[in-house]
C-alpha cells in the first residue's frame, strides 16, 4: 500500500467496481446508472456491465420500477437474508390461505425470547383478529409460541419463560411452567398448537411450525372464536399444514432461497 492508502499494484475494473460499490453502500435508496458510471468514472455501456455481474452474483440488487441499484442480499447477514427469503415465498401462500379461509393468516418467527409477526394477510371481514407486521407476543400464550415451543429443548424454553415471564392476559392464559409444559405435550400429539381466548378474550388461533429454515418460524390462523369454533379447529390446522408444507416445498426447490 502506498501512504496514501492506494494499492501500489491497482487494477482498474476491480477500483472502477469497488467505487460502484462504495457509492450504493453510501446511498441507502440507490443509485442510478448514470450516478454509477459517473462516481466510477466510466461510461455507462460499462457500468451497466458491471452493475449486471454485480446483481447475477447478488451484490447489487437492482429495482426495476425506479431503476435504482441498491446493495444486494450478499452484503446482508446470513439471518437477514434467510429471513427476506422466507418471506418473499410465504407471503403468496399465507395470502392463498387467507382468501381459502376467509380469516388472518400470520407469519411468525421466534426472536429474542418473542414471536414477532413478520407477515400478515388479514381478514376481510370487519370484525377480525390481526396482529401488526412486528407486533411481539409471548410464547407461552400464542398458538405460534406453542407450534415453536413443542420442538425446541425444554431448557430453552424454560430459559424465556423465566426471562420473559408469563403474565395472565385473559383468565384463560396457562400462567406456570408446569402447565406450558403440559401444554406443549399435547401440541406434539396434535401437530398443532391453539390459542383458546389465552391471549386475547373472544378470539381463537391455530398455529403450526414451518421447518426447512433455520429461522424458528410458523404460520398461524387468527380468528374470533364465534367464527372458528372448537369443532373446526382440525380442518383449520391440515389446512395450515398443508400451506407450511407448501412454504417448505417451495425453499427446497429453489436452493438459493434456502434460509
Amino acid at each position: 500500500m502506498t501512504e496514501h492508502g492506494e494499492s501500489a499494484y491497482p487494477i482498474r475494473a476491480v477500483d472502477r467496481v469497488c467505487d460502484i460499490l462504495d457509492l450504493a453502500a453510501d446511498s441507502p435508496n440507490g443509485i442510478s446508472l448514470i450516478e454509477a458510471a459517473t462516481g466510477a468514472h466510466i461510461p455507462k455501456s460499462t457500468a451497466f456491465r458491471y452493475l449486471a455481474s454485480l446483481e447475477a452474483r447478488q451484490y447489487i440488487e437492482r429495482d426495476a420500477g425506479l431503476g435504482l441499484y441498491k446493495l444486494g442480499l450478499a452484503f446482508r447477514s446470513t439471518d437477514s437474508r434467510g429471513k427476506e427469503r422466507l418471506l418473499s415465498v410465504a407471503a403468496p401462500i399465507i395470502t392463498s390461505l387467507r382468501d381459502q379461509l376467509g380469516e388472518t393468516v400470520n407469519l411468525g418467527v421466534l426472536d429474542g425470547g418473542f414471536i414477532v409477526h413478520e407477515l400478515v394477510a388479514e381478514s376481510p371481514h370487519m370484525m377480525r383478529l390481526a396482529a401488526r407486521v412486528g407486533e411481539r407476543g409471548f410464547i407461552h400464550s400464542t398458538a405460534l409460541g406453542r407450534a415453536i415451543c413443542a420442538e425446541l429443548p425444554e431448557d430453552r424454553v424454560l430459559a424465556i419463560l423465566k426471562g420473559k415471564g408469563m403474565p395472565s392476559l385473559t383468565a384463560s392464559t396457562i400462567t406456570t411452567e408446569q402447565g406450558f409444559l403440559e401444554e406443549l405435550e399435547k401440541v406434539r400429539r396434535d401437530g398443532y398448537g391453539e390459542d383458546d381466548a389465552e391471549n386475547q378474550e373472544g378470539g381463537r388461533c391455530v398455529g403450526v411450525i414451518v421447518r426447512g429454515t433455520r429461522l424458528k418460524c410458523g404460520i398461524s390462523v387468527s380468528a374470533p372464536a364465534e367464527r372458528l369454533p372448537k369443532v373446526d379447529v382440525p380442518k383449520v390446522a391440515r389446512a395450515l399444514r398443508e400451506a407450511a408444507d407448501a412454504i417448505t416445498a417451495e425453499l427446497a426447490a429453489k436452493p438459493s432461497l434456502l434460509a
